[in-house]
């Protein structure tokens, strides 16, 4: 898998942090957003993290998403994110990308249930109602993605032709 493809969900939800501005994430949170494991490099060394896409590319993963990597703790197994600031410009000359407009849900459209779990979930993370809707999404979009992950995993039933045969069939036949 690409490298940038590869950490597109880390992207994803960096794009959708409620924090306005500097974001600690553990090194398992960040494997449970991506779905696998950091490499080992990623946990011994500062390198990993530099903000450079030359030789990293899944440095873009936070640097599209405009966040940078502030302070590291290795020992500590975890890193912060700071929100670089909005520009015209990003880094690499990389085109501009606007941020998503806010999404508004009316309360009433909401099921009891549905309004009590954000209340919970707000109460439970210390945040606003508007952060505990986005905790909970961006919850519910890495265990669809780890499902889908599953699915995908599964051996195909019996009888079922296999896509990469097909490709190596294809390749050694010309």
């Amino acid at each position: 898998m690409e490298a940038a493809m590869k950490y597109e969900p880390l992207k994803r939800h960096l794009e959708g942090a409620y924090d306005p501005g500097e974001l600690r994430m553990a090194f398992d949170e960040i494997e449970a957003v991506l779905g696998f494991p950091l490499p080992r490099s990623a946990r011994e060394h500062q390198a990993w993290w530099s903000n450079t896409r030359i030789g990293h590319t899944h440095a873009a993963a936070w640097l599209d998403a405009g966040w940078k990597t502030s302070a590291l703790d290795l020992a500590g197994r975890g890193v912060t994110f700071v929100r670089e600031a909005v520009r015209g410009v990003a880094e690499g000359a990389a085109p501009f990308r606007h941020r998503g407009e806010d999404l508004a849900v009316p309360l009433d459209l909401l099921s009891p249930a549905a309004a009590q779990l954000i209340d919970r979930q707000a109460s439970a993370a210390g945040v606003p109602r508007d952060a505990a809707v986005a905790l909970l999404l961006n919850a519910l979009a890495v265990e669809r993605r780890r499902a889908l992950l599953a699915d995908l995993a599964q051996p195909l039933p019996a009888g079922a032709t296999d896509v990469a045969v097909l490709v190596r069939e294809d390749r050694d036949g010309r």
